[in-house]
């Protein structure tokens, strides 16, 4: 059995890559392996090797070309003020990524894709990328522990809880251009060599952990504050002056490390000066830490994100700080301070939950800190029965953990703020619901419309023909919509009494039922204008409407602002399905006038309408 521990790093890659297969679907223009944050970091290599443009004038060729055209996954990561463009992230990942980009380039002569660094070769090479700095992670996890006392057996199943009961899955597999797996690696490369400088002295062991070091800053440059974890390592003061008294007496090995840092960190000072004229650029614009407002809290336990409500491992982790008290004092304070030092830095960003998705992502680059915590943690469980509890808890969270990273990978947690209350809908569902969650503090006034379909209404409403009594949610009727009449209930009514506020939104609440599928079925706000349809809007039911159950959809949608004061909206649903039946019941209809504010203009989850092209009417 002790022969099977050691492959776990091994197993760990499988299970991901199986995961992969499953949820990933890279040929897709919306769910690129190049995405997000990530095309920032990997341009530089395109830009360099291909397009010799650090202008990134390609940008909208790309984005054309593999990404979707309404631009709902556009990533601007150029910074212009007028006379200058430079991309705004470090170049780290670019390094990382130099060899896995020439081997995509190769793939792709090979293969005859388009050698443009964005076909599915360059894709699918970043994505092993990822996949190798998740086996390198876990293999060096795993050697740290085991320096710190722990058993085979116990290191590979930490090991496992790190990779598979936190959202370092989410960042490996639905997210891998992201920098959080490849920060965990070197980090706790980092770590482990560390360690070894410290406690098995050889030359090597420094100039390793320098390079390390220098790699991490230029990625991420916040996550330079693992240096204060070098103490913890050492374990003593007395340590670190003897250790650092050899590195003084090997100059040639000292000068060897730091010349091979500094060519590395020249790098980021030879591009500024190649993209501006300038060596040194603050290239996040006004995006920035802001020390005097730290989100300590939020970051940790808020539902928007916070740490410890979307991994638990990590809050239980916590508990081993107990066993590292009574292990060595030293390293006690030290690794407490470096925790809580991390935590206030990153909660100063200015978006603190910083746009993260399954949990907060900042956290993942120090996961090793937590697997260590962990092994403290067993170390003052004491008899076999609590380390049996122990571990069975950890196996629950782990499978808490990949329902939740189903739930986020398949949008069932909203991509945007989480609420508490959103929280609690997600929480046991595995299905996407059709909801908007509007803040109460923003209403100021609200006008409903109601037809439970079971009588006839009057004029405003359109289509009653529908009404039929063979499926209903409630009563005895509903609007059956078919190849003979695609068009539900639905309500044709003049806007201007309905609100009191030029900041204006409606809501519809309906249930629905379809025997069959939903592919081609939407709700649809036309606004028009004397009988002329101005701004056509489309909520698509597909991934809401579950075949063969009444299912609640509720939806948002924006009034255009330019909307004439003789305009109306028409709201129904269509289906034009030619075999497929889709019923309505129960339809609501808020017309909702919202304060004339910044925060209510563009509430999330809200539909913004098709623009109205401004016309003499």
């Amino acid at each position: 059995m002790r022969y099977v521990y050691r492959f776990t790093p091994g197993i760990i890659v499988v299970f991901y890559i199986l995961m992969f297969i499953g949820f990933k679907s890279p040929e897709q223009t919306w769910d690129r392996i190049i995405n997000s944050d990530g095309k920032g970091y990997y341009a530089y290599l395109p830009a360099i090797f291909i397009y010799h443009d650090l202008e990134f004038k390609f940008v909208e060729q790309y984005e054309n070309q593999y990404y979707p055209l309404n631009r709902s996954v556009f990533k601007e990561f150029r910074q212009d003020d007028g006379n200058r463009v430079v991309n705004k992230y470090f170049p780290g990942m670019a390094i990382v990524w130099l060899p896995f980009f020439l081997l995509g380039h190769l793939m792709a002569w090979l293969e005859i894709f388009p050698r443009d660094g964005y076909s599915l070769p360059y894709q699918y090479a970043i994505a092993f990328s990822a996949f190798l700095f998740l086996w390198l992670g876990a293999k060096w996890l795993m050697k740290l522990l085991k320096c710190f006392g722990s058993s085979e057996r116990t290191a590979a199943f930490i090991t496992l809880v790190i990779t598979l009961g936190t959202n370092m899955i989410f960042f490996t597999m639905i997210e891998p251009s992201m920098t959080h797996v490849y920060s965990y690696a070197l980090i706790t490369g980092f770590m482990l060599t560390t360690f070894n400088f410290f406690h098995h002295y050889q030359p090597k062991w420094f100039v390793r952990s320098l390079l390390l070091f220098t790699l991490i800053f230029l990625i991420r440059p916040t996550n330079g504050i693992i240096i204060l974890l070098i103490p913890f390592l050492a374990g003593s003061l007395e340590t670190i002056r003897s250790t650092f008294s050899q590195v003084f007496m090997a100059k040639k090995t000292l000068l060897r490390g730091i010349i091979q840092a500094l060519i590395l960190l020249l790098i980021p000072f030879v591009l500024w000066y190649l993209q501006t004229g300038q060596p040194f650029v603050y290239t996040y614009g006004e995006e920035k830490l802001d020390f005097f407002h730290p989100h300590i809290l939020d970051i940790i336990f808020s539902f928007n994100r916070g740490w410890f409500i979307y991994t638990p491992v990590a809050l239980v982790s916590v508990i081993g700080f107990f066993g590292l008290f009574r292990a060595n004092k030293f390293r006690f304070y030290w690794l407490l301070g470096f925790f809580v030092i991390f935590i206030y830095v990153v909660s100063c960003w200015w978006v603190w939950y910083y746009a993260s998705k399954c949990g907060q992502r900042v956290f993942v680059d120090i996961y090793a800190v937590v697997a260590l915590l962990i092994l403290f943690l067993y170390q003052i469980a004491g008899s076999s029965g609590w380390r049996k509890a122990v571990s069975v808890g950890l196996v629950m969270l782990i499978g808490l953990n990949l329902v939740q990273f189903y739930q986020h990978s398949k949008w069932i947690f909203p991509p945007y703020n989480i609420t508490g209350e959103i929280y609690r809908d997600s929480f046991f569902s595995f299905s996407r619901k059709a909801k908007v969650y509007i803040p109460t503090e923003g209403i100021v006034a609200v006008e409903t419309l109601e037809n439970d379909l079971e009588k006839e209404m009057g004029n405003v409403w359109m289509n009653e023909a529908t009404r039929n009594d063979t499926v209903f949610h409630q009563g005895r009727w509903s609007s059956k919509i078919d190849k003979k009449i695609p068009y539900s209930i639905g309500l044709d009514a003049k806007t201007d009494s309905l609100f009191s506020t030029p900041n204006r939104l409606i809501r519809i609440q309906a249930w629905v039922f379809s025997p069959k599928e939903t592919t081609e079925a939407t709700l649809v706000t036309d606004y028009q204008n004397k009988g002329k349809s101005l701004s056509y809007n489309q909520f698509i039911l597909d991934d809401f409407v579950p075949a063969n159950k009444w299912t609640p959809v509720e939806v948002a949608f924006y009034v255009p602002r330019n909307l004439p004061d003789s305009g109306s909206v028409k709201i129904y649903f269509y289906n034009p399905a030619p075999i497929y039946k889709l019923y309505i019941d129960d339809l609501k209809i808020d017309f909702i006038s919202l304060k004339n504010e910044p925060d209510y203009m563009k509430i999330e989850g809200a539909l913004l309408p098709e623009e109205i092209k401004l016309v003499s009417w």
